[in-house]
């Protein structure tokens, strides 16, 4: 047996015969069938509103590192639909090792959100403020015309505009490198599409030519930010 899938199940059972915890998934590269050998076990646990379990834990185990994290029903899903919202992906990609009613809901409810996602105004204010700051480094990088300069700033920017990507087509954003597993929920358009591409795939210059028109647009499709909002 794969030892990734033993350990999380151990542990997992473990979990399960607490009285206070009502379910057990196991969650990222390991429920994905995409895990490393130096990949961590990660767990996700749904306990009772009266619980002693620790909100989060990271032990290691037989050379492997463990971590979960605990939260009631409610508070997970008041996670699904934050501005930065991620968890919900979890609970859509999670493996059941045990439950007894929560984990089935919290997927369902993560299906809801997902299809029903509008964001939020102030996702929509803090990535139109990240951009507007972030414009007058673009403006300089262009001035100065030095690839190695407009290389970096079309990496620093990449991630902030696959965010605002996601955002003005009202598509919750995944957590770190899953981002690219779920662009394709995001209806991009060919010329989106394209200039996403060649940020992604070409050299230097047309990379941070490509990151100009595409921060130009989805700032165009946020809005100016309200810069009198902390």
């Amino acid at each position: 047996m794969d030892p990734h899938r033993e350990l999380a199940a151990e542990v997992a059972g473990e979990l399960g015969a607490r009285d206070d915890v009502l379910a057990v998934l196991i969650g990222g590269s390991v429920a994905r069938g995409e895990h490393l050998a130096a990949s961590d076990v990660d767990l996700l646990v749904v306990t009772g509103e009266q619980t002693s379990l620790p909100v989060s834990r990271r032990t290691v185990r037989g050379g492997l590192l463990v971590e979960w994290i605990a939260r009631t029903e409610d508070a997970w899903l008041a996670r699904f639909d934050r501005p930065r919202t991620s968890w919900l992906f979890a609970f859509l990609e999670g493996e059941v090792m045990y439950d007894s009613g929560p984990a089935e809901r919290l997927a369902a409810q993560a299906r809801v959100v997902l299809e029903t996602y509008r964001t939020s105004a102030e996702l929509r204010q803090n990535l139109a403020s990240l951009l507007w700051h972030g414009q007058a480094k673009l403006d300089r990088a262009a001035r100065l015309d030095d690839a190695r300069e407009q290389g970096f700033w079309a990496s620093v920017f990449t991630e902030t505009v696959i965010d605002a990507l996601f955002a003005i087509h009202d598509v919750p954003r995944a957590a770190g490198s899953r981002r690219m597993a779920y662009l394709h929920r995001v209806p991009l358009s060919a010329s989106e599409k394209r200039l996403l591409d060649t940020l992604l795939t070409a050299r230097a210059s047309e990379r941070f030519r490509a990151l100009r028109r595409l921060v130009a647009h989805v700032r165009a499709e946020l809005g100016e930010p309200d810069l009198e909002l902390p």
